[in-house]
């Protein structure tokens, strides 16, 4: 039995933002996975992946709940920044390595794009599992940002709108997987501003505003 923190409660958190001069609210919904065929799993069934091992690790959407914009103004993209902090030992305190990286969609990825997802509005989904990778513990943190889309009506820059910070911790004991479910929290400019340089480094052919 895996251990989770959240017992199969939901939380749903809104958040407001500003989008070209017009008010909107972002909706999170985050929850312990209780079913690969809700997630998505079933997909990869058959590629030598239990899909029944993402049961209990988070799952995270967030969408646009309300907005006073219409037509272009709803342009909006994700970007997520997934830290992991690697032990070799249960009871160390401190990680051996830590590696944020950019989360974006492996398409945009390879034409140099770093967004997760974009739409007219942008909604956005994620469902990590099995991301142990040989480790004993592993802490994944995802920062999860809503942000402009570039385009000439912002001087093609990506600004941070809003912001949340969610993730979970996993480990083998007694040949069984624990997981542990981190709390939703709202982040405000200073997280966006902590990955500013990493996105510059990783994407630099867009211009980053820093968050106030």
């Amino acid at each position: 039995m895996k251990l989770q923190e959240m017992e199969n409660e939901m939380t749903i958190e809104n958040v407001p933002f500003v989008l070209n001069h017009q008010p909107g609210i972002l909706e999170v919904e985050y929850e312990a996975n209780q079913s690969a065929a809700k997630s998505g799993f079933e997909l990869f069934a058959g590629n030598s992946f239990d899909v029944e091992m993402c049961i209990s690790y988070p799952t995270m959407r967030a969408r646009i709940k309300s907005y006073a914009g219409t037509g272009y103004a709803t342009a909006c993209a994700w970007i997520q920044i997934v830290t992991r902090r690697e032990f070799t030992a249960l009871d160390a305190i401190e990680p051996v390595n830590i590696e944020p990286s950019v989360d974006a969609h492996p398409t945009l990825a390879e034409l140099g794009i770093p967004f997760f997802a974009f739409g007219f509005p942008a909604e956005v989904f994620d469902a990590p599992c099995n991301n142990l990778n040989g480790l004993v513990k592993l802490e994944w943190v995802a920062d999860t940002f809503l942000v402009t889309l570039p385009s000439r009506v912002n001087d093609d820059t990506i600004s941070q709108l809003a912001g949340f910070r969610w993730g979970y911790s996993e480990y083998d004991l007694d040949g069984k997987r624990q997981v542990g479910i981190n709390p939703l929290v709202v982040t405000g400019p200073a997280a966006w501003n902590q990955h500013v340089a990493l996105l510059r480094n990783q994407f630099p052919q867009w211009r980053y505003d820093e968050a106030k």
